[in-house]
């Protein structure tokens, strides 16, 4: 006859269970705290992008008057929170200037 193989028994599956479920509780716990950290980088960056949005409106609207919106780079007035582009006509476009918060 062939070798008998004994299969665990309830306590010992249940051991085992038990082992990878604790270790799943591990993981899981340790993930969430990197996503907490990551989330907290993040709203920090957006504060800081947020403030550096400021400042450059209030930049640029000083080129805008010296030199005219229509004078000004396009590609520029795409990183203000206060420009924003309308089409006129096929290939054509006109910049904005809605203005900020202090004006």
């Amino acid at each position: 006859m062939g070798d008998v193989i004994e299969f665990p028994t309830q306590d010992v599956k249940l051991e085992q269970l038990k082992t990878e479920i604790e270790k799943g509780v591990t993981d899981l716990e340790f993930k969430y705290n990197e996503l907490d950290a990551l989330h907290d980088m993040l709203h920090q960056r957006e504060q800081e992008a947020a403030e550096l949005e400021k400042d450059f409106d209030v930049i640029i609207k000083q080129y805008i008057d010296e030199v005219g919106i229509e004078n000004t780079p396009a590609l520029w007035l795409t990183y203000s929170r206060s420009c924003v582009v309308k089409a006129k006509a096929e290939g054509e476009y006109e910049m904005i200037w809605l203005g900020t918060e202090d004006e």
